[in-house]
């Protein structure tokens, strides 16, 4: 029987090691993502804004914007409190800025150059345990542009596919409409 692939826990995961927060923080673009469960809401236009929160080292803000297939408005998201002190391996805290009940989601930065590419696994079990599945796990590509062109894209599929055992043609891409969102 030959070797299979099995997608690690997080506890397994190596991430971007050094990871440069002040380099990270910006405007991120995904490009392509994958849901380990049904989707049943699919936006285009996806983008988030990650800064600190409050002068804060340690803790972000990230907000977002979104926009449903063949609807013309976008709307926003967020924003997010994450917990950025353990570098590359974040915690979402809340989904609402503190204004909702704690989620501490796992958000980990796998690959990132910071200027072009980033390669983030994040998951949203409920109550979830770094050394169990992941039942909701996501992984997105993100660029800092609307696309991402195939030197820098190829290699992050890739690596999905050999150690996140997700297919190239499991990975979703994003579409940004002719008519773009407002800048976040």
């Amino acid at each position: 029987m030959g070797w299979q692939c099995r997608p690690p826990v997080f506890s397994n995961l190596r991430v971007q090691n050094p990871f440069e927060l002040c380099k990270y923080l910006g405007t991120w673009y995904e490009i392509k993502w994958y849901r380990n469960r049904p989707v049943t809401d699919v936006w285009g236009d996806y983008a988030q804004l990650w800064d600190f929160k409050d002068h804060s080292e340690r803790y972000l803000r990230v907000d977002g914007q979104a926009r449903r297939p063949n609807e013309t408005n976008c709307f926003s998201f967020g924003p997010w409190s994450v917990d950025a002190s353990r570098g590359a391996k974040m915690i979402v805290k809340t989904e609402n800025n503190n204004k909702g009940a704690p989620v501490n989601w796992p958000y980990y930065v796998l690959k990132t150059d910071y200027y072009h590419y980033a390669l983030v696994v994040y998951c949203t079990s409920d109550n979830y345990r770094p050394n169990k599945p992941c039942d909701k796990q996501l992984i997105l590509i993100f660029s800092r542009q609307k696309t991402l062109a195939d030197k820098y894209l190829k290699p992050l599929i890739k690596y999905v596919n050999d150690y996140l055992c997700v297919s190239p043609g499991q990975l979703q891409t994003t579409i940004f409409q002719k008519n773009p969102c407002p800048v976040l």
